[in-house]
């Protein structure tokens, strides 16, 4: 990654390159006369041409003519969103904007968490092998989730997948119910003896992914076991790809559950306190990654903009104009010139209501850039039943 004071340099020079290798990018371009003279500056990225979420959906089959020069001939699969089963987003990128994304996410685990630091891994996630079974294809060339891209920075590490497929659910829903749907969920007494091993030895860990299905699998645990454990000095917990509102990748759990619950929960179970939480926001459609830590102020996760990564714009909800105001809410885009040179991602708008607390710095922690608080999206979720199910139930009463 380039150093951030040559950020509005390298940001005008890739919007220029991105317009003349993406015939759809230069006619967004256009259609706004966009000065490519312009001398871009903290007040006028709001100016840049950006592409919408939507132009990204597989739904619009756009996302090939996103691709800049002869981007399609080098690809090796493309990237899918996690709404696999409603209306994915399709993104191709190169190996090394690949790379950007990994630098960005592990960027993100260290300085919000002690990524570095812990070798040993409980990760609510699928095995990469998984993952790998789980593809598409369009024009010819693989699909895969974006975690197949990034799972590796965990490498080298004692690593606890938790999300599995379990074959006699799945043949019991086969004669039930007629139907051919795989049953994935979370192995419960992996889960468990793991904890058990961490506390007894005192292993430094991580717990990471969907905050969503560590609530409500931990909450069942406790009811049957009625115990706790005490990982005060040990436990760090990252969370991320959103799901609180009980939507997850392929499925609807019709289960939520609200942000200060959740850290009310893990604190209580696992005796640590609100500083070992870290959580990240990203988009498939960008490279760029945010990380967090909770807020006691805000009583929510508080999202740090890392300037060598990028640049946010908050955009009116109905007039989409920026907004320069703090505290007041508006749809989400991102803005880089990292990272996005095998497609037209130097600026999309996300579909993401967000507020901005304080646009130069965290008055909590101190760091550097912009902090905002993510409020919701302006489309619903998606969550169908698709061709698997996934159980909650680990600890199922």
């Amino acid at each position: 990654m380039k150093s951030s004071k040559n950020f509005y340099e390298d940001l005008s020079i890739s919007v220029e390159k991105t317009a003349n290798e993406c015939k759809l990018y230069k006619n967004l371009c256009n259609q706004v006369n966009y000065d490519f003279d312009l001398i871009l500056k903290e007040s006028n990225l709001g100016e840049i041409p950006y592409v919408p979420w939507s132009l990204f959906k597989l739904s619009n089959n756009k996302f090939k003519e996103l691709l800049r020069g002869n981007s399609f001939e080098e690809l090796e699969y493309w990237m899918e969103s996690s709404a696999t089963c409603g209306d994915p987003s399709i993104v191709g990128r190169l190996n090394n904007d690949i790379k950007v994304l990994k630098a960005n996410y592990n960027e993100v685990f260290n300085t919000f968490s002690n990524k570095d630091k812990v070798n040993n891994l409980i990760l609510f996630a699928p095995d990469i092998r998984f993952i790998n079974k789980i593809k598409h294809k369009f024009y010819g060339k693989n699909a895969y989730l974006l975690y197949k891209s990034i799972v590796d920075i965990w490498k080298g590490k004692q690593e606890n997948f938790l999300l599995q497929f379990f074959l006699g659910k799945t043949i019991w829903k086969i004669i039930t119910t007629f139907k051919l749907r795989a049953v994935i969920g979370v192995n419960g007494r992996l889960l468990k003896s793991e904890l058990n091993r961490v506390e007894k030895d005192k292993i430094p860990t991580i717990m990471a992914n969907s905050p969503l299905w560590m609530h409500k699998v931990l909450k069942d645990y406790y009811q049957k076991e009625k115990s706790t454990f005490d990982l005060s000095e040990q436990l760090y917990i990252i969370t991320g790809g959103g799901g609180w509102d009980g939507t997850k990748g392929r499925v609807k759990l019709g289960y939520s559950v609200e942000k200060p619950e959740f850290i009310e929960q893990m604190c209580d179970m696992f005796n640590i306190t609100t500083d070992k939480f870290c959580d990240n926001f990203a988009a498939t459609e960008s490279p760029m990654t945010c990380g967090g830590h909770w807020s006691k102020y805000y009583n929510d996760f508080i999202l740090h903009v890392n300037n060598k990564q990028g640049r946010i714009v908050i955009r009116d909800i109905k007039s989409l104009e920026p907004i320069k105001n703090a505290r007041e809410p508006g749809i989400l885009e991102l803005i880089t010139p990292y990272g996005v040179d095998s497609y037209a991602g130097v600026a999309v708008l996300l579909d993401d209501i967000v507020q901005v607390e304080n646009w130069e710095r965290c008055p909590e922690c101190g760091r550097e850039g912009a902090i905002f608080r993510v409020l919701g999206r302006i489309t619903p979720s998606i969550g169908k039943g698709c061709s698997s199910l996934f159980s909650l139930d680990a600890f199922k009463l």
